[in-house]
């Protein structure tokens, strides 16, 4: 057994040149195996009762220092959310795209797929199965409706995987009462500069299908968890699915005591009050019933002769862990299956927090937030350093039997932004982080580099400070360099030399106006980023239109914008903007479909444009010699009358969102996807619709 308790010293302040980072700590960080499920009940008691302890000094501490009007207006001086200024300062088709995945070779859930000649969609809650070739005579040839909502589907070999959300059982404490899971911010977040993926809340369902006749699809396999979807990968015949159970309260639980403190009874009086309530939270905690706070799995087979195989994949608590540092009461699970639905199914959990999700071809890492939430912490001085990042790696295996192994955790100061902050190069991990939020002028941001040694992610160099004052809006790796924007007044486009892991450092740097939060490479030396307009206001800036860049790369040294494209005013939003799955450029005929909502009337003093001209999915010809050619839209809905105020006009750019979804190429065509249609248009003749499937209809 690999050893798991790791203690080791970081970021220690070593001279004139590092006085910017954090002081020594010493943080113990891994993942402690548990043996069985009486010590995975103890542990789980354990945590509660940490957690509950950190909130209480917390709160007395805010009490000893006169805070008391904190939880007389009902905010416990905890850690707040991150500030949001009203300014932001800050066979078939011989050629088709494919799912605009992070990593080559690791495929992504998404809500369409499509082998060329069929297009699987999620639409009106279904799965629609439609013939797609030739694409002007596009049809439904199949609808599967699956147990819940379905969230995402992969596709290998005449199997479909169905990632679904199932509704609990109307059972149990309301959310927000006492025992019900306390979920963070986020949900479904795929952009974390203000949120943290954590799942929806609901349970979660795996249907395999086998599809060889499209027409007549056939469940071969369902597992069924009580945490909610996180993300999923697909490596060769291997799936390698994550599942989040948020953390619970006991009942009965109070983080403040009725009386005793902050009415003229002295310190003594006070830390008595906090105290007797300490001492009646731990025995409310050691008589609750934990029972429903463990991880399940029901994994039920349908074999071909109508024979059923109905089994408890974690009865006796196999393959769990707790974190060491000891934040969270919730899991995070890592179930692996063969895409093709035989052979066993794995799961390895671990009693911690929820984070984004990365993996390269042969291991997935688990990169989960922390913040100081005042009083004592497992890391680092919170004055200099109230943000961290524990990364946990876990090596993966290849079917027939698919499984995650955990191999190696580490540290690092800060948050990562989204799964895009993370990439496996040359044996070495590197990963981006931010510490703060705009307009905090002690905001900074790092790329660390960690190599794993004896069950360990060890730091092995970093590059601190980035644009102080700043934080990170967008970052992609690319081998031996890196792009990474970030923003206060205008948007720095920084590319870093990472070909010495000991040693990174900034290649390049261009400040153009606004800001990008997603960066695509269309060939190695060009660099495609979409993103916001920003208007200058002095101390900060206004997010204005939406934005595209191409940005000549070819001299790390001297990154050059070739060609800017503005669309809209202050409202106008594109679901590419924060979720990379929703993005689509088809090199092979250099077009770029970009699903767009246009608002017009928004002007520099943050004034959003409030009629809506355009909803729908945008084309565009995108090549380096001569920058962006608009060829026509695929429009969804009527543009509305000047002087309308649009529900769709009014978005902030961290919620980007439209009606359209997806987008997919076939040779010349292009099909646009809504939750409630596919549209068919030919991009040498756009504005006309050639085909339209209503996913409504029954």
């Amino acid at each position: 057994m690999r050893a798991s308790t790791l203690v080791f010293a970081l970021l220690v302040l070593a001279c004139r040149a590092d006085r910017d980072r954090p002081a020594v700590a010493v943080a113990r960080v891994g993942l402690d195996p548990i043996a069985g499920c009486e010590d995975l009940a103890r542990a789980l008691r354990d945590r509660a009762i940490a957690d509950m302890e950190r909130d209480l000094d917390a709160n007395l501490a805010a009490a000893l220092e006169g805070r008391c009007w904190d939880h007389a207006y009902g905010q416990p001086p905890l850690v707040p959310g991150p500030a949001t200024p009203e300014g932001d300062a800050g066979g078939g088709a011989m050629d088709r795209s494919d799912t605009n995945v992070q990593v080559a070779g690791v495929d992504e859930p998404d809500l369409v797929k499509t082998d060329g000649n069929v297009v699987y969609a999620v639409g009106d809650g279904r799965v629609q199965i439609l013939d797609a070739w030739p694409a002007a005579e596009t049809r439904r040839i199949a609808v599967v409706q699956v147990e819940g909502t379905p969230k995402g589907l992969l596709l290998h070999e005449g199997h479909l995987l169905v990632f679904s959300s199932v509704p609990r059982p109307a059972e149990g404490p309301a959310p927000g009462a006492p025992g019900a899971p306390t979920w963070p911010a986020g949900g479904d977040c795929t952009y974390g500069y203000d949120c943290v993926p954590s799942g929806d809340g609901n349970a979660s369902k795996l249907t395999l299908l086998e599809v060889s006749e499209p027409a007549h699809p056939r469940v071969v396999r369902e597992v069924t968890f009580n945490g909610s979807y996180l993300a999923a990968r697909r490596i060769g015949a291997s799936v390698h699915a994550v599942v989040a159970l948020p953390e619970r309260s006991v009942p009965g639980l109070e983080l403040w005591p009725s009386s005793g403190y902050c009415d003229g009874t002295g310190e003594d009086g006070t830390r008595a009050a906090f105290e007797r309530l300490r001492r009646e939270n731990r025995a409310r905690i050691e008589e609750a019933d934990l029972g429903g706070w463990v991880p399940s799995a029901r994994d039920v087979r349908h074999r071909a002769d109508g024979d059923v195989e109905d089994a408890d994949v974690l009865g006796g608590c196999p393959g769990f862990y707790a974190s060491a540092e000891g934040e969270g009461a919730g899991f995070v699970s890592i179930a692996s299956l063969s895409s093709a639905g035989d052979g066993p199914l794995s799961v390895t959990s671990v009693l911690g927090r929820p984070g984004f999700v990365y993996a390269g071809p042969d291991a997935l890492y688990l990169a989960s937030p922390h913040a100081w939430r005042g009083g004592s912490w497992f890391w680092a001085e919170p004055e200099t350093s109230p943000e961290a990042t524990t990364v946990h790696a876990f090596r993966l295996a290849d079917a027939p039997s698919p499984r995650s192994e955990y191999a190696a955790s580490g540290l690092v100061g800060g948050r990562v932004l989204s799964s895009f902050s993370l990439d496996e190069h040359g044996g070495a991990l590197r990963i981006a982080t931010t510490t703060g939020h705009l307009p905090d002028p002690a905001t900074r941001s790092a790329v660390t580099v960690l190599r794993e040694t004896g069950g360990r992610l060890e730091e092995v160099g970093r590059l601190d400070g980035i644009a102080p004052g700043e934080d990170i809006r967008a970052v992609r790796f690319d081998g031996a360099r890196a792009f990474v924007v970030t923003f206060k007044k205008t948007d720095p486009l920084f590319v870093l030399d990472l070909a010495e892991p000991a040693a990174p450092a900034v290649a390049g740097e261009l400040k153009v106006p606004g800001f990008s939060t997603y960066l695509h490479l269309v060939d190695p030396g060009h660099l495609l980023t979409l993103g916001f307009d920003a208007a200058d206001q002095g101390d900060f800036a206004w997010f204005t239109g939406f934005q595209l860049q191409l940005f000549d790369v070819a001299d790390p040294a001297a990154p050059a914008l070739a060609y800017r494209e503005l669309i809209g005013t202050r409202g106008s939003t594109s679901e590419a903007a924060t979720d990379h799955l929703a993005f689509n450029y088809f090199a092979p005929r250099s077009l770029l479909a970009l699903p767009m909502v246009i608002c017009e009337g928004g002007d520099a003093s943050g004034g959003y444009g409030a009629t809506m001209t355009f909803s729908g999915l945008m084309i565009y010809r995108v090549r380096p010699d001569e920058g962006f050619t608009y060829l026509g839209g695929v429009a969804h809905a009527e543009p509305e009358p000047p002087g309308t105020y649009g529900d769709g006009c009014w978005t902030w750019w961290t919620d980007a969102s439209t009606p359209v979804k997806r987008s997919i190429f076939l040779e010349d065509w292009v099909l646009s996807f809504t939750e409630r249609e596919l549209r068919v248009q030919d991009t040498r003749a756009l504005g006309t619709d050639v085909a339209r499937v209503d996913f409504t209809a029954p």
